[in-house]
């Protein structure tokens, strides 16, 4: 039988050296970025010259398991699924945590949560951890430091006393929505709430929208639904037959749902927003694609990631047994277009 040939072994540091010509720990300080170290901008050059030629790659689980930690930050999934603004915030975290020469990872097991999380994100020998509230506990966080990770930052509808809380108001989200369309004098709105992987959001996003209705005296009429085109079409032609009952206004719970309610509007014969206004949320690229262009509630994802990045630094500066900075919450504001 032919003999598979061997695959060459991977690079290691002593290799890098022996192309820079330098020593190991030179090598060591270079890639460490270790501070006060004397090293010149030329040497300096020469290692990361041999490095991208080599194609070295260091160990970072060798490295943190040395140092007690490393240079990553775990991002642990929220448990509904990705949409553009989670994916906004990912990137832009990831983009302003690398300026600061930090690596976020994205952890994507959204089953776990308390000890079972913290162990499976402990595992990586992070420096920081971002994380939803309800995936960690009092027992959780306590587990991560001990495990060594340095920051641990939570992202909620509010504040725990075990952790620093970063505030994504869902209920603000659904507020904000409410007030805008009544000070436009709409005084009958219904709402889109969404079944299945989102429906833990949806409920949120709602209960807002109907508390800041209710303070009018008013109600919100509910319509829990799937993405499915045929249902949206049901209720849009439900409404379509019963002008002196239908809504005269809808709050849909992203613009994904926005957009599919327009287009069952639209195959009922109904207008908007001269019959229905329409508003979503998440102000995505989508707003401006679709006929009316549809106004949305913004998250402010970009500020909202800096927020992340701002708080998580402070407290890997300050330490783990210092006060909290002062702590951001996320402010949505309606972005008006055609629809609503």
């Amino acid at each position: 039988m032919p003999q598979v040939p061997r695959q060459d072994k991977a690079p290691t540091s002593a290799d890098v050296a022996r192309a820079a010509g330098v020593s190991r720990t030179t090598v060591s300080f270079v890639l460490n970025d270790v501070p006060g170290s004397g090293i010149s901008d030329a040497t300096r050059e020469k290692v990361l010259a041999a490095v991208r030629e080599l194609g070295y790659a260091p160990n970072a689980g060798a490295r943190a398991l040395r140092a007690g930690t490393g240079n990553l930050v775990v991002y642990a999934m929220p448990r509904w699924p990705l949409g553009p603004a989670i994916n906004s915030v990912i990137e832009r975290t990831r983009a302003a945590l690398a300026d600061r020469g930090l690596v976020l990872l994205v952890h994507g097991d959204r089953s776990l949560t308390g000890t079972d999380a913290a162990l499976a994100w402990a595992e990586l020998r992070p420096r920081a951890v971002i994380a939803d509230t309800d995936r960690c506990t009092a027992e959780s966080v306590d587990l991560l430091r001990r495990h060594g990770v340095r920051t641990v930052v939570l992202v909620g509808e509010e504040d725990v006393p075990f952790a620093p809380t970063v505030r994504l108001a869902q209920r603000k989200v659904g507020r904000v929505a409410a007030r805008h369309l009544l000070d436009r004098g709409h005084r009958r709105i219904a709402a889109i709430v969404p079944t299945g992987d989102l429906a833990e959001p949806g409920e949120l996003r709602y209960a807002g929208l109907a508390a800041e209705v209710a303070t009018t005296g008013l109600a919100v009429a509910r319509h829990d639904l799937g993405f499915d085109h045929d249902a949206a079409l049901a209720l849009a032609r439900a409404w379509a037959a019963d002008p002196d009952g239908r809504p005269r206004a809808l709050f849909a719970y992203n613009d994904e749902f926005a957009a599919l309610m327009l287009r069952a509007l639209r195959d009922a014969g109904l207008s908007v927003p001269g019959d229905i206004a329409v508003l979503g949320v998440d102000d995505t690229p989508l707003c401006e694609l679709v006929q009316p262009r549809l106004s949305s509630v913004a998250l402010h994802t970009s500020d909202f990631a800096e927020a992340h990045v701002r708080v998580l630094l402070e407290l890997l500066d300050r330490g783990p047994h210092e006060p909290w900075p002062e702590l951001p919450e996320n402010e949505p504001r309606v972005v008006v277009r055609d629809s609503a």
